[in-house]
């Protein structure tokens, strides 16, 4: 089974840094400090410290490993063979990685004076020409993907029937690196390269491409929140032939479908399965399935029995939703999952979470305030014709009270409806706040009408004294008691607990946050 070069043994180191010296247009080299800036002392040309934020990668490299400015991503690998070798206008500079088919060198692009990846394959001892002009045609596809999400590649070609490709150079580490070193992923971000690594497959489809190795280790870190797909539709073209599950089946095991196992052809339900595979190991730093046996036959085997392991109890800091996306994706027949990636894509923005930033407490007061006011200025004309009716003191006038009084709630249920129909109040909608539950995501609507009546308990319990004092006082005092043991312990949850919310935001499990576009993250 043919290996990625940059597969999960393969790692990039971290160094510590003193010296960033700065590849200009012209070819001279000069030290640059990253924040700042500098300028070339041969061709005089400025380069920014935002351009060399954006292009880093691409045009610095590192010297004097001494001090601890800045950490980058760099090998500390001993120079091998093929150091300083030129494929093409490529001259090679240091191993970043290696594997089965071959290794990935950082490179200087010297027609464009820039820093490049280069994948070297090995066509003579490590794989034959049958496997390689397929990749190789692939790799050409995979030019014509512009998209956000996927690694750019640059040229494809051979030198000295060495066959090779330069591909844009990213920071990394790859995801499979950070869940080595940090563990599980935080949801936020992990349905956020999901949406963005889904958003990249679906590109794919308009050029017939199939992945059919979707794991961490192929997903590259673009800097902060950005992730890249790498070694696009290598496997796929290694099965056109039909030859048999010995031969055709590629990929990494732990990520393959159920039905590749099986012989089944690759589509895109087989990315779907391992793209489940990858979101699952993201959010709970482990794989779904525990591959058992020594021989690859008795974990493929294994794999084909093996039940999904979902954590029991569920974990408190993932949607219940989330939950439903796995399982759909995991399922053991392509014909269980979605259909298109629109569907998938339109499952992981509905779980995606929005704002995660705070309210402060002056805008939360002031969208508050602006509520009460409109409930209890609506609620004003029943409140007036009541006591009006009151001091006339005729019989008949003090029918019409209890009427007046029972249609004033139309005021707290038109209210109520208008939230459960998902519109915002007045006081949020003009200090641009946001109600969220405790994962990020939009509230329940059997969550948001309870959090809106234990809200606006003044507006309900004050105009409700005032109508129950007409016929009896002591009534009317509990209910103002009430309502005084509501407002206080409202202050103790927002000023002496640690977390200053709200009394009703912590009965039902919400969060007010400033309110942003829901949209694909950082596409």
């Amino acid at each position: 089974m043919p290996q990625n070069p940059l597969d999960a043994d393969s790692e990039v180191h971290l160094p510590v840094v003193k010296d960033h010296v700065y590849h200009c247009v012209c070819g001279y080299e000069y030290v640059v400090e990253p924040q700042r800036g500098g300028q070339c002392p041969f061709c005089y040309r400025r380069v920014l410290g935002e351009a060399l934020q954006d292009a880093y990668e691409a045009t610095v490299s590192l010297s004097s490993l001494q001090g601890s400015p800045r950490d980058c991503e760099v090998d500390l690998d001993p120079i091998d063979a093929m150091t300083d070798h030129v494929f093409g206008h490529f001259k090679l500079e240091k191993q970043l990685g290696q594997g089965g088919m071959g290794a990935v060198y950082r490179a200087l692009d010297t027609s464009l004076q820039r820093y490049v990846a280069v994948k070297v394959m090995r066509s003579k001892s490590q794989s034959s020409s049958e496997q390689v002009d397929p990749m190789l045609r692939e790799a050409v596809a995979q030019a014509r993907l512009n998209h956000p999400h996927v690694v750019t590649i640059y040229y494809v070609g051979r030198q000295n029937e060495e066959p090779f490709l330069a591909m844009e150079l990213l920071p990394g580490p790859t995801l499979a690196e950070r869940i080595r070193r940090q563990g599980a992923i935080p949801y936020p971000e992990t349905i956020g390269y999901g949406i963005q690594v889904t958003s990249a497959l679906k590109h794919a489809t308009i050029f017939d491409l199939i992945h059919a190795d979707i794991k961490p280790a192929n997903l590259i870190l673009a800097g902060e929140g950005r992730v890249k797909i790498s070694d696009f539709g290598l496997a796929r073209v290694q099965n056109t032939d039909g030859s048999k599950l010995g031969s055709s089946l590629a990929g990494t095991p732990s990520y393959v479908a159920p039905e590749l196992l099986r012989g089944g052809p690759y589509s895109i339900q087989t990315d779907m399965y391992a793209l489940g595979v990858t979101l699952f190991e993201m959010a709970f730093g482990r794989l779904p399935v525990q591959i058992q046996g020594e021989s690859l036959l008795a974990k493929l085997e294994s794999l084909m029995a093996a039940e999904i392991s979902f954590p029991n109890p569920w974990p408190k800091t993932l949607p219940r939703e989330f939950k439903n996306v796995l399982q759909r994706l995991l399922a053991r027949t392509p014909q269980e999952r979605y259909a298109n990636y629109d569907e998938l894509l339109d499952a992981l923005r509905a779980i995606a979470p929005v704002s995660t930033t705070a309210a402060g407490f002056a805008p939360r007061l002031m969208a508050y305030s602006v509520d009460q006011a409109c409930l209890l200025g609506a609620m004003a004309p029943f409140a007036i014709s009541i006591f009006g009716l009151q001091a006339f003191r005729a019989e008949s006038s003090q029918l019409l009270i209890p009427i007046i009084a029972f249609a004033s709630l139309i005021v707290p249920a038109l209210y109520l409806l208008l939230i459960y129909r998902g519109w915002p109040s007045l006081g949020r909608y003009l200090f641009q706040l946001r109600i969220v539950e405790e994962h990020g995501l939009p509230p329940r609507r059997e969550q948001l009408v309870p959090r809106e009546v234990l809200r606006n308990a003044f507006a309900w319990l004050f105009p409700l004294a005032l109508y129950i004092s007409l016929q009896s006082v002591s009534v009317s005092k509990g209910i103002e008691y009430s309502l005084i043991g509501v407002l206080g312990l409202n202050s103790i949850a927002l000023f002496l607990l640690g977390r200053r919310k709200a009394l009703h935001d912590y009965l039902c499990h919400s969060n007010v946050v400033l309110a942003v576009n829901k949209s694909e993250p950082r596409i």
